[in-house]
């Protein structure tokens, strides 16, 4: 099956704003042992239930030649939020089909399982503070023109 990739803004993948933010960057490497490289929307939120006990939307966000996996502080649960359940759903899939094209799940696996207790949420100056991941990935290429609108 052909994976479909929604416009970018369509489901507003990396947009956040830095001067609001304070990001947390979790630096991570695989211990060698095999895990498959994909990783599914669902997948990604009970990495994140489990390890925050809250439905954390994410992002992909580019930061100069770099791409980050965004957990953002806002969620589903919150009276709120931006997003229904199928709508929150949607997101997680299409952030992960990226991240499944980029190879990169083992990366998210365990930079979400090594994270601080402390995950995303609001800081004390009205900010917000979202958790980081650096992704490994290739932006140059033909398909390079994709992530210049980030």
């Amino acid at each position: 099956m052909q994976a479909s990739f929604p416009a970018a803004d369509s489901y507003d993948v990396g947009h956040i704003k830095p001067s609001t933010s304070e990001n947390l960057h979790i630096e991570c490497s695989c211990n060698g042992a095999f895990e498959t490289p994909s990783i599914s929307g669902q997948e990604l939120r009970d990495l994140i239930v489990e390890k925050w006990g809250r439905s954390y939307d994410t992002r992909l966000h580019k930061r100069g030649r770099r791409m980050y996996l965004q957990i953002m502080w806002k969620f589903l649960e919150q009276r709120s939020f931006h997003m229904n359940e199928n709508e929150y759903q949607a997101q997680l899939d299409a952030v992960a089909e990226y991240l499944t094209l980029w190879r990169v799940g083992p990366t998210v696996r365990a930079a979400i399982r090594s994270a601080p207790p402390r995950g995303p949420g609001y800081t004390g100056g009205g900010g917000a503070r979202a958790v980081s991941i650096p992704l490994d990935v290739e932006l140059d290429g033909a398909r390079s023109g994709e992530w210049d609108s980030f």
